[in-house]
Formats: structure tokens, C-alpha cells, sequence
């Protein structure tokens, strides 16, 4: 029989009309340069691909960042996460004064010069890591209500300090950035070094943001005026942030309510805390507590939190016991406190209990020692004339 290529064994090299792709030869091999071809193929076709989707690269990498801060900062006194932050502050920080010293022709290095929108690319990277671990720390902090105010802000600063860098170039804007990170991240680091919450350390935390801007503007080297022009802004952000916190816009961190609910019994039983609360229906699967409390005489309600706190935290929080009237105005009933110790990712665990309570609308205010609110949790007191039979015991 004779050979149709010339050399018997050698595959004929094939192409499919649809895909461009080379199918084996008559002898099933598949030679290198078939491989090569194929290699080639794919790696157009993922160019091509990459071509017609790059406008949505941005906004796929800003998702992803967040998504991947969201599950690997989990707890906001791990040492290693906050000495991240921190380098990014300083980093960002000793950008801001190189890109301020060669604007201003005071370093006069082409080099410098020829890489001025990549510092400033910088510059809103190590901002951006910032503003998303902000986002994920106190929107865990965050409780129904006016706190979420100051959530919504850092996402809005997070989306604009994204997509609209290239017109975020002007030192005030920058300096002004630069000092409400710094009061963020001093926020929330401050009190894990003394492992205590006050308004003091907030203030604190507000100066030493304000510090580093005005460190920041003076090593760019301004003449007074341009100085003082420049520490404008940042001034009035810490002065609405001093608003927010007493005005409880600003989430307590580092303190977040992680647990919560209504039951009709809490009791310890060894390291967990059993309930026990009305089966509710089956279309509620999720919920895992008695919001709408059938209560019969005798009954009593217990309200169960688990706070999480950093290591070696020790902080006092309060149960208010709210109900609504008529005029719909919430009035507290009783003030229970109890001690919270920090450590436990779970949470530090505890309960209040009331008797007595009247039919209608109720609520518990989860409160620190100053009065701050960690967290809401509602529930309506239905008159019933015996006990519910369907009850379910779960452990916390």
C-alpha cells in the first residue's frame, strides 16, 4: 500500500473549519508543533476575550478585592492585619509627600518625574485597602439606624477613590483622605492597645489623624498660608466625625454584636448555653428565635447576646428593655448590665430576662457603658392562654 504523505507514521495535520484547532493524525499522535498550534489558538482566543471585557476589569477587581477582604479579615485585633493597615497608612503618606516635593519642584529628579502617575496609583491602592477593611470592620459594628450613615459614607469614599482616582490629583483632596483614614484606623486601634472604649480615645484617635496630615503637609514643604489652606478640610472632617460619634452616627468599634435573639428559656450547660423557643413556621426556616413571643401568665422572656470583643477586652454592656406606646414613642423599662470579656470569636455570651411585660411592640437596646448602641433587636409580645406545644432547644 502506498504512502499518500511520502513518510508512513507521520499524522496528517488536520484542521477543524468551525474552530481552527488541528485533530490528530491517521496514527493517533500528535506532534509538537500541532501543540504549539493549539497553544496559540487559545492564547488569541483568551486575548480576544480580555479585549472585548477590559472595561469591566475595574469593577471586577474592585468586587473581588472587597469579597476577599470580607473573608480574611475576621477579626479586627488580629496584629498582623493592622500592621498591614498601618503600612499602607505610612505608605500612602510617604507617596503623598514625594508627589507634593516634585509638583512643587522641590525634588527635581526625572526619574521621580516620570513616574508620577504611578505614584499616584499607589497612592489610591493602599487608600482602597484601607476604605474596603474600614467597610468590612465597622459595617460588622454597625447596628439598624443611623450608624449605617457612616457605613454608606466609606463605601462612597471606597467607589469614588476607585473609579474617579484620576481626578482625586489635588494635595487638599488627598490630605483630606489622608486624615480621615488615619482617624479611622486610630478608631479602632487605639482601643485594642488599651483594651478599653471612651469618648477620650475617640478624640484621640481624631487628633492623631489630624497629626499625620499636618506632618504630611509641612514635609511637603508649603509656605504657611498654602499650610494652613491645606489643613481646611481635614480640620472640618475631624470636626463631623466628633459630630458623628456623639451623635452615634460612627459604629462602636471594635465591639460587634454577633449573636442575638428572644427566647423562652437560657441556661448554662457546660462551655455552650442552651434555648428554647416556639418551632416557628416552616416557612421562617431561618429564623432561630421567638420575635413574635406567645406569652401566657407566668412566662418570662429572656434576651441572649454574644458580644465579640478583642483579646483581653473588658467592657461593660447594658440590656434596655424598650416598649412602644400608643404615640409610638419607646420608653425604657429596665437597664440590666453585664461585664463583656473579650477573646472568644463567637463572642462573649450573656442574657437579660424581664416578667411581667405588657401586649405590644418591644425591643432590646444592646448598649456599651457610654450609652452607644451595639445593636436592635425587636419582638411583639402576643397574649396567648397556655404555652405553646411545639418548642425547640438549640445551643449557642
Amino acid at each position: 500500500m502506498s504512502d499518500p504523505e511520502g513518510r508512513a507514521g507521520r499524522p496528517r495535520q488536520r484542521f477543524d473549519r468551525l474552530t481552527g484547532t488541528p485533530h490528530f493524525g491517521f496514527d493517533g499522535t500528535f506532534g509538537v508543533r500541532e501543540m504549539a498550534s493549539v497553544f496559540a489558538t487559545w492564547r488569541n482566543r483568551w486575548r480576544a476575550f480580555v479585549e472585548r471585557h477590559r472595561r469591566h476589569g475595574p469593577i471586577l477587581a474592585f468586587i473581588a478585592g472587597f469579597v476577599y477582604d470580607s473573608l480574611t479579615l475576621t477579626r479586627i485585633d488580629r496584629w498582623s492585619d493592622n500592621m498591614i493597615l498601618l503600612a499602607y497608612l505610612l505608605a500612602s503618606g510617604v507617596l503623598i509627600v514625594v508627589i507634593g516635593r516634585v509638583e512643587r519642584g522641590r525634588l527635581r529628579s526625572p526619574w521621580l518625574l516620570r513616574r508620577l502617575d504611578g505614584m499616584t496609583s499607589g497612592v489610591h491602592f493602599f487608600m482602597g485597602g484601607l476604605l474596603s477593611s474600614y467597610v468590612v470592620f465597622y459595617l460588622r459594628s454597625a447596628a439598624i439606624g443611623k450608624s449605617l450613615i457612616f457605613v454608606g459614607l466609606l463605601i462612597g469614599l471606597m467607589v469614588i477613590n476607585e473609579f474617579f482616582s484620576h481626578r482625586l490629583r489635588d494635595l487638599r483632596v488627598l490630605a483630606t483622605l489622608y486624615g480621615f483614614c488615619g482617624s479611622a484606623f486610630f478608631t479602632f486601634f487605639l482601643p485594642i492597645l488599651v483594651r478599653r472604649m471612651s469618648a477620650l480615645l475617640f478624640v484621640l484617635s481624631g487628633v492623631l489623624g489630624l497629626a499625620l496630615t499636618g506632618i504630611l503637609v509641612v514635609a511637603i514643604g508649603e509656605c504657611r498660608r498654602d499650610m494652613v489652606r491645606n489643613l481646611v478640610l481635614p480640620t472640618a472632617v475631624f470636626g463631623g466625625l466628633l459630630l458623628g460619634y456623639f451623635g452615634d452616627v460612627i459604629p462602636p468599634v471594635p465591639l460587634a454584636v454577633k449573636d442575638g435573639g428572644i427566647y423562652r428559656s437560657v441556661r448554662r450547660v457546660g462551655a455552650r448555653y442552651e434555648v428554647v423557643y416556639r418551632e416557628p413556621p416552616r416557612w421562617l426556616f431561618w429564623r432561630q428565635d421567638e420575635r413574635e413571643f406567645a406569652y401566657g401568665p407566668g412566662d418570662t422572656v429572656y434576651c441572649f447576646t454574644a458580644i465579640f470583643a478583642p483579646t483581653a477586652f473588658t467592657e461593660q454592656v447594658w440590656h434596655y428593655w424598650q416598649r412602644r406606646d400608643d404615640s409610638g414613642t419607646w420608653i425604657t423599662t429596665d437597664r440590666i448590665a453585664y461585664t463583656v470579656v473579650g477573646g472568644r470569636d463567637g463572642g462573649y455570651r450573656g442574657y437579660t430576662f424581664k416578667r411581667k411585660l405588657a401586649p405590644g411592640p418591644w425591643r432590646v437596646e444592646v448598649r456599651t457603658a457610654e450609652g452607644r448602641v451595639l445593636g436592635r433587636i425587636p419582638f411583639v409580645i402576643v397574649p396567648v392562654s397556655r404555652r405553646p406545644e411545639r418548642l425547640r432547644t438549640d445551643f449557642r
